[in-house]
């Protein structure tokens, strides 16, 4: 009798941790499907975006979902664009993965800017490691000093 009291419960908490896990992953589930639809809706075609390496991860008590994104169109071997999504939110963060140039065309300052500030905020959300930043933005301070304003230098 003992036995069959024991063996009852046993099932019953493996099922009930089986479907806890199973919820868990649905959750992880749904919030990557809702994060990539917001990331390829930032391409112009959103239906052609390939992504990978996209993991789920918690922040503040909601979901942050890190990834890589292309477009369709993307070469083997082309650049795939660092990504973060916090859930509930309609504006994910798309870092555009360009290595910095030797030289930045004054028309072009704005965008190379923009896109470094969409890398820190990556890194505050925990998708790319510490310090990317921090070296990244070093790189491209460093050829922002070194370029031409208004026919000066």
């Amino acid at each position: 009798m003992k036995r069959f009291i024991i063996l009852g419960v046993s099932i019953c908490l493996f099922s009930g941790v089986a479907h806890a896990a199973s919820g868990r992953h649905g959750e992880k589930t749904s919030v990557i499907a809702e994060a990539e639809r917001h990331v390829a809706a930032t391409l112009p075609d959103p239906h052609g975006a390939t992504f990978r390496n996209v993991s789920v991860h918690s922040m503040d008590s909601t979901s942050v979902v890190c990834g890589e994104m292309a477009p369709h169109d993307t070469p083997a071997g082309g650049t795939f664009m660092k990504f973060g999504y916090v859930q509930g939110q309609d504006d994910p963060v798309v870092f555009s993965g360009r290595e910095v140039p030797q030289k930045v065309e004054f028309n072009e300052v704005n965008s190379w800017l923009n896109d470094s500030i969409k890398l820190e905020d990556l890194e505050e959300m925990g998708c790319v490691p510490r310090g990317t930043y921090h070296s990244y933005n070093e790189r491209l301070n460093k050829v922002m000093s070194q370029r031409k304003q208004f026919g000066v230098n």
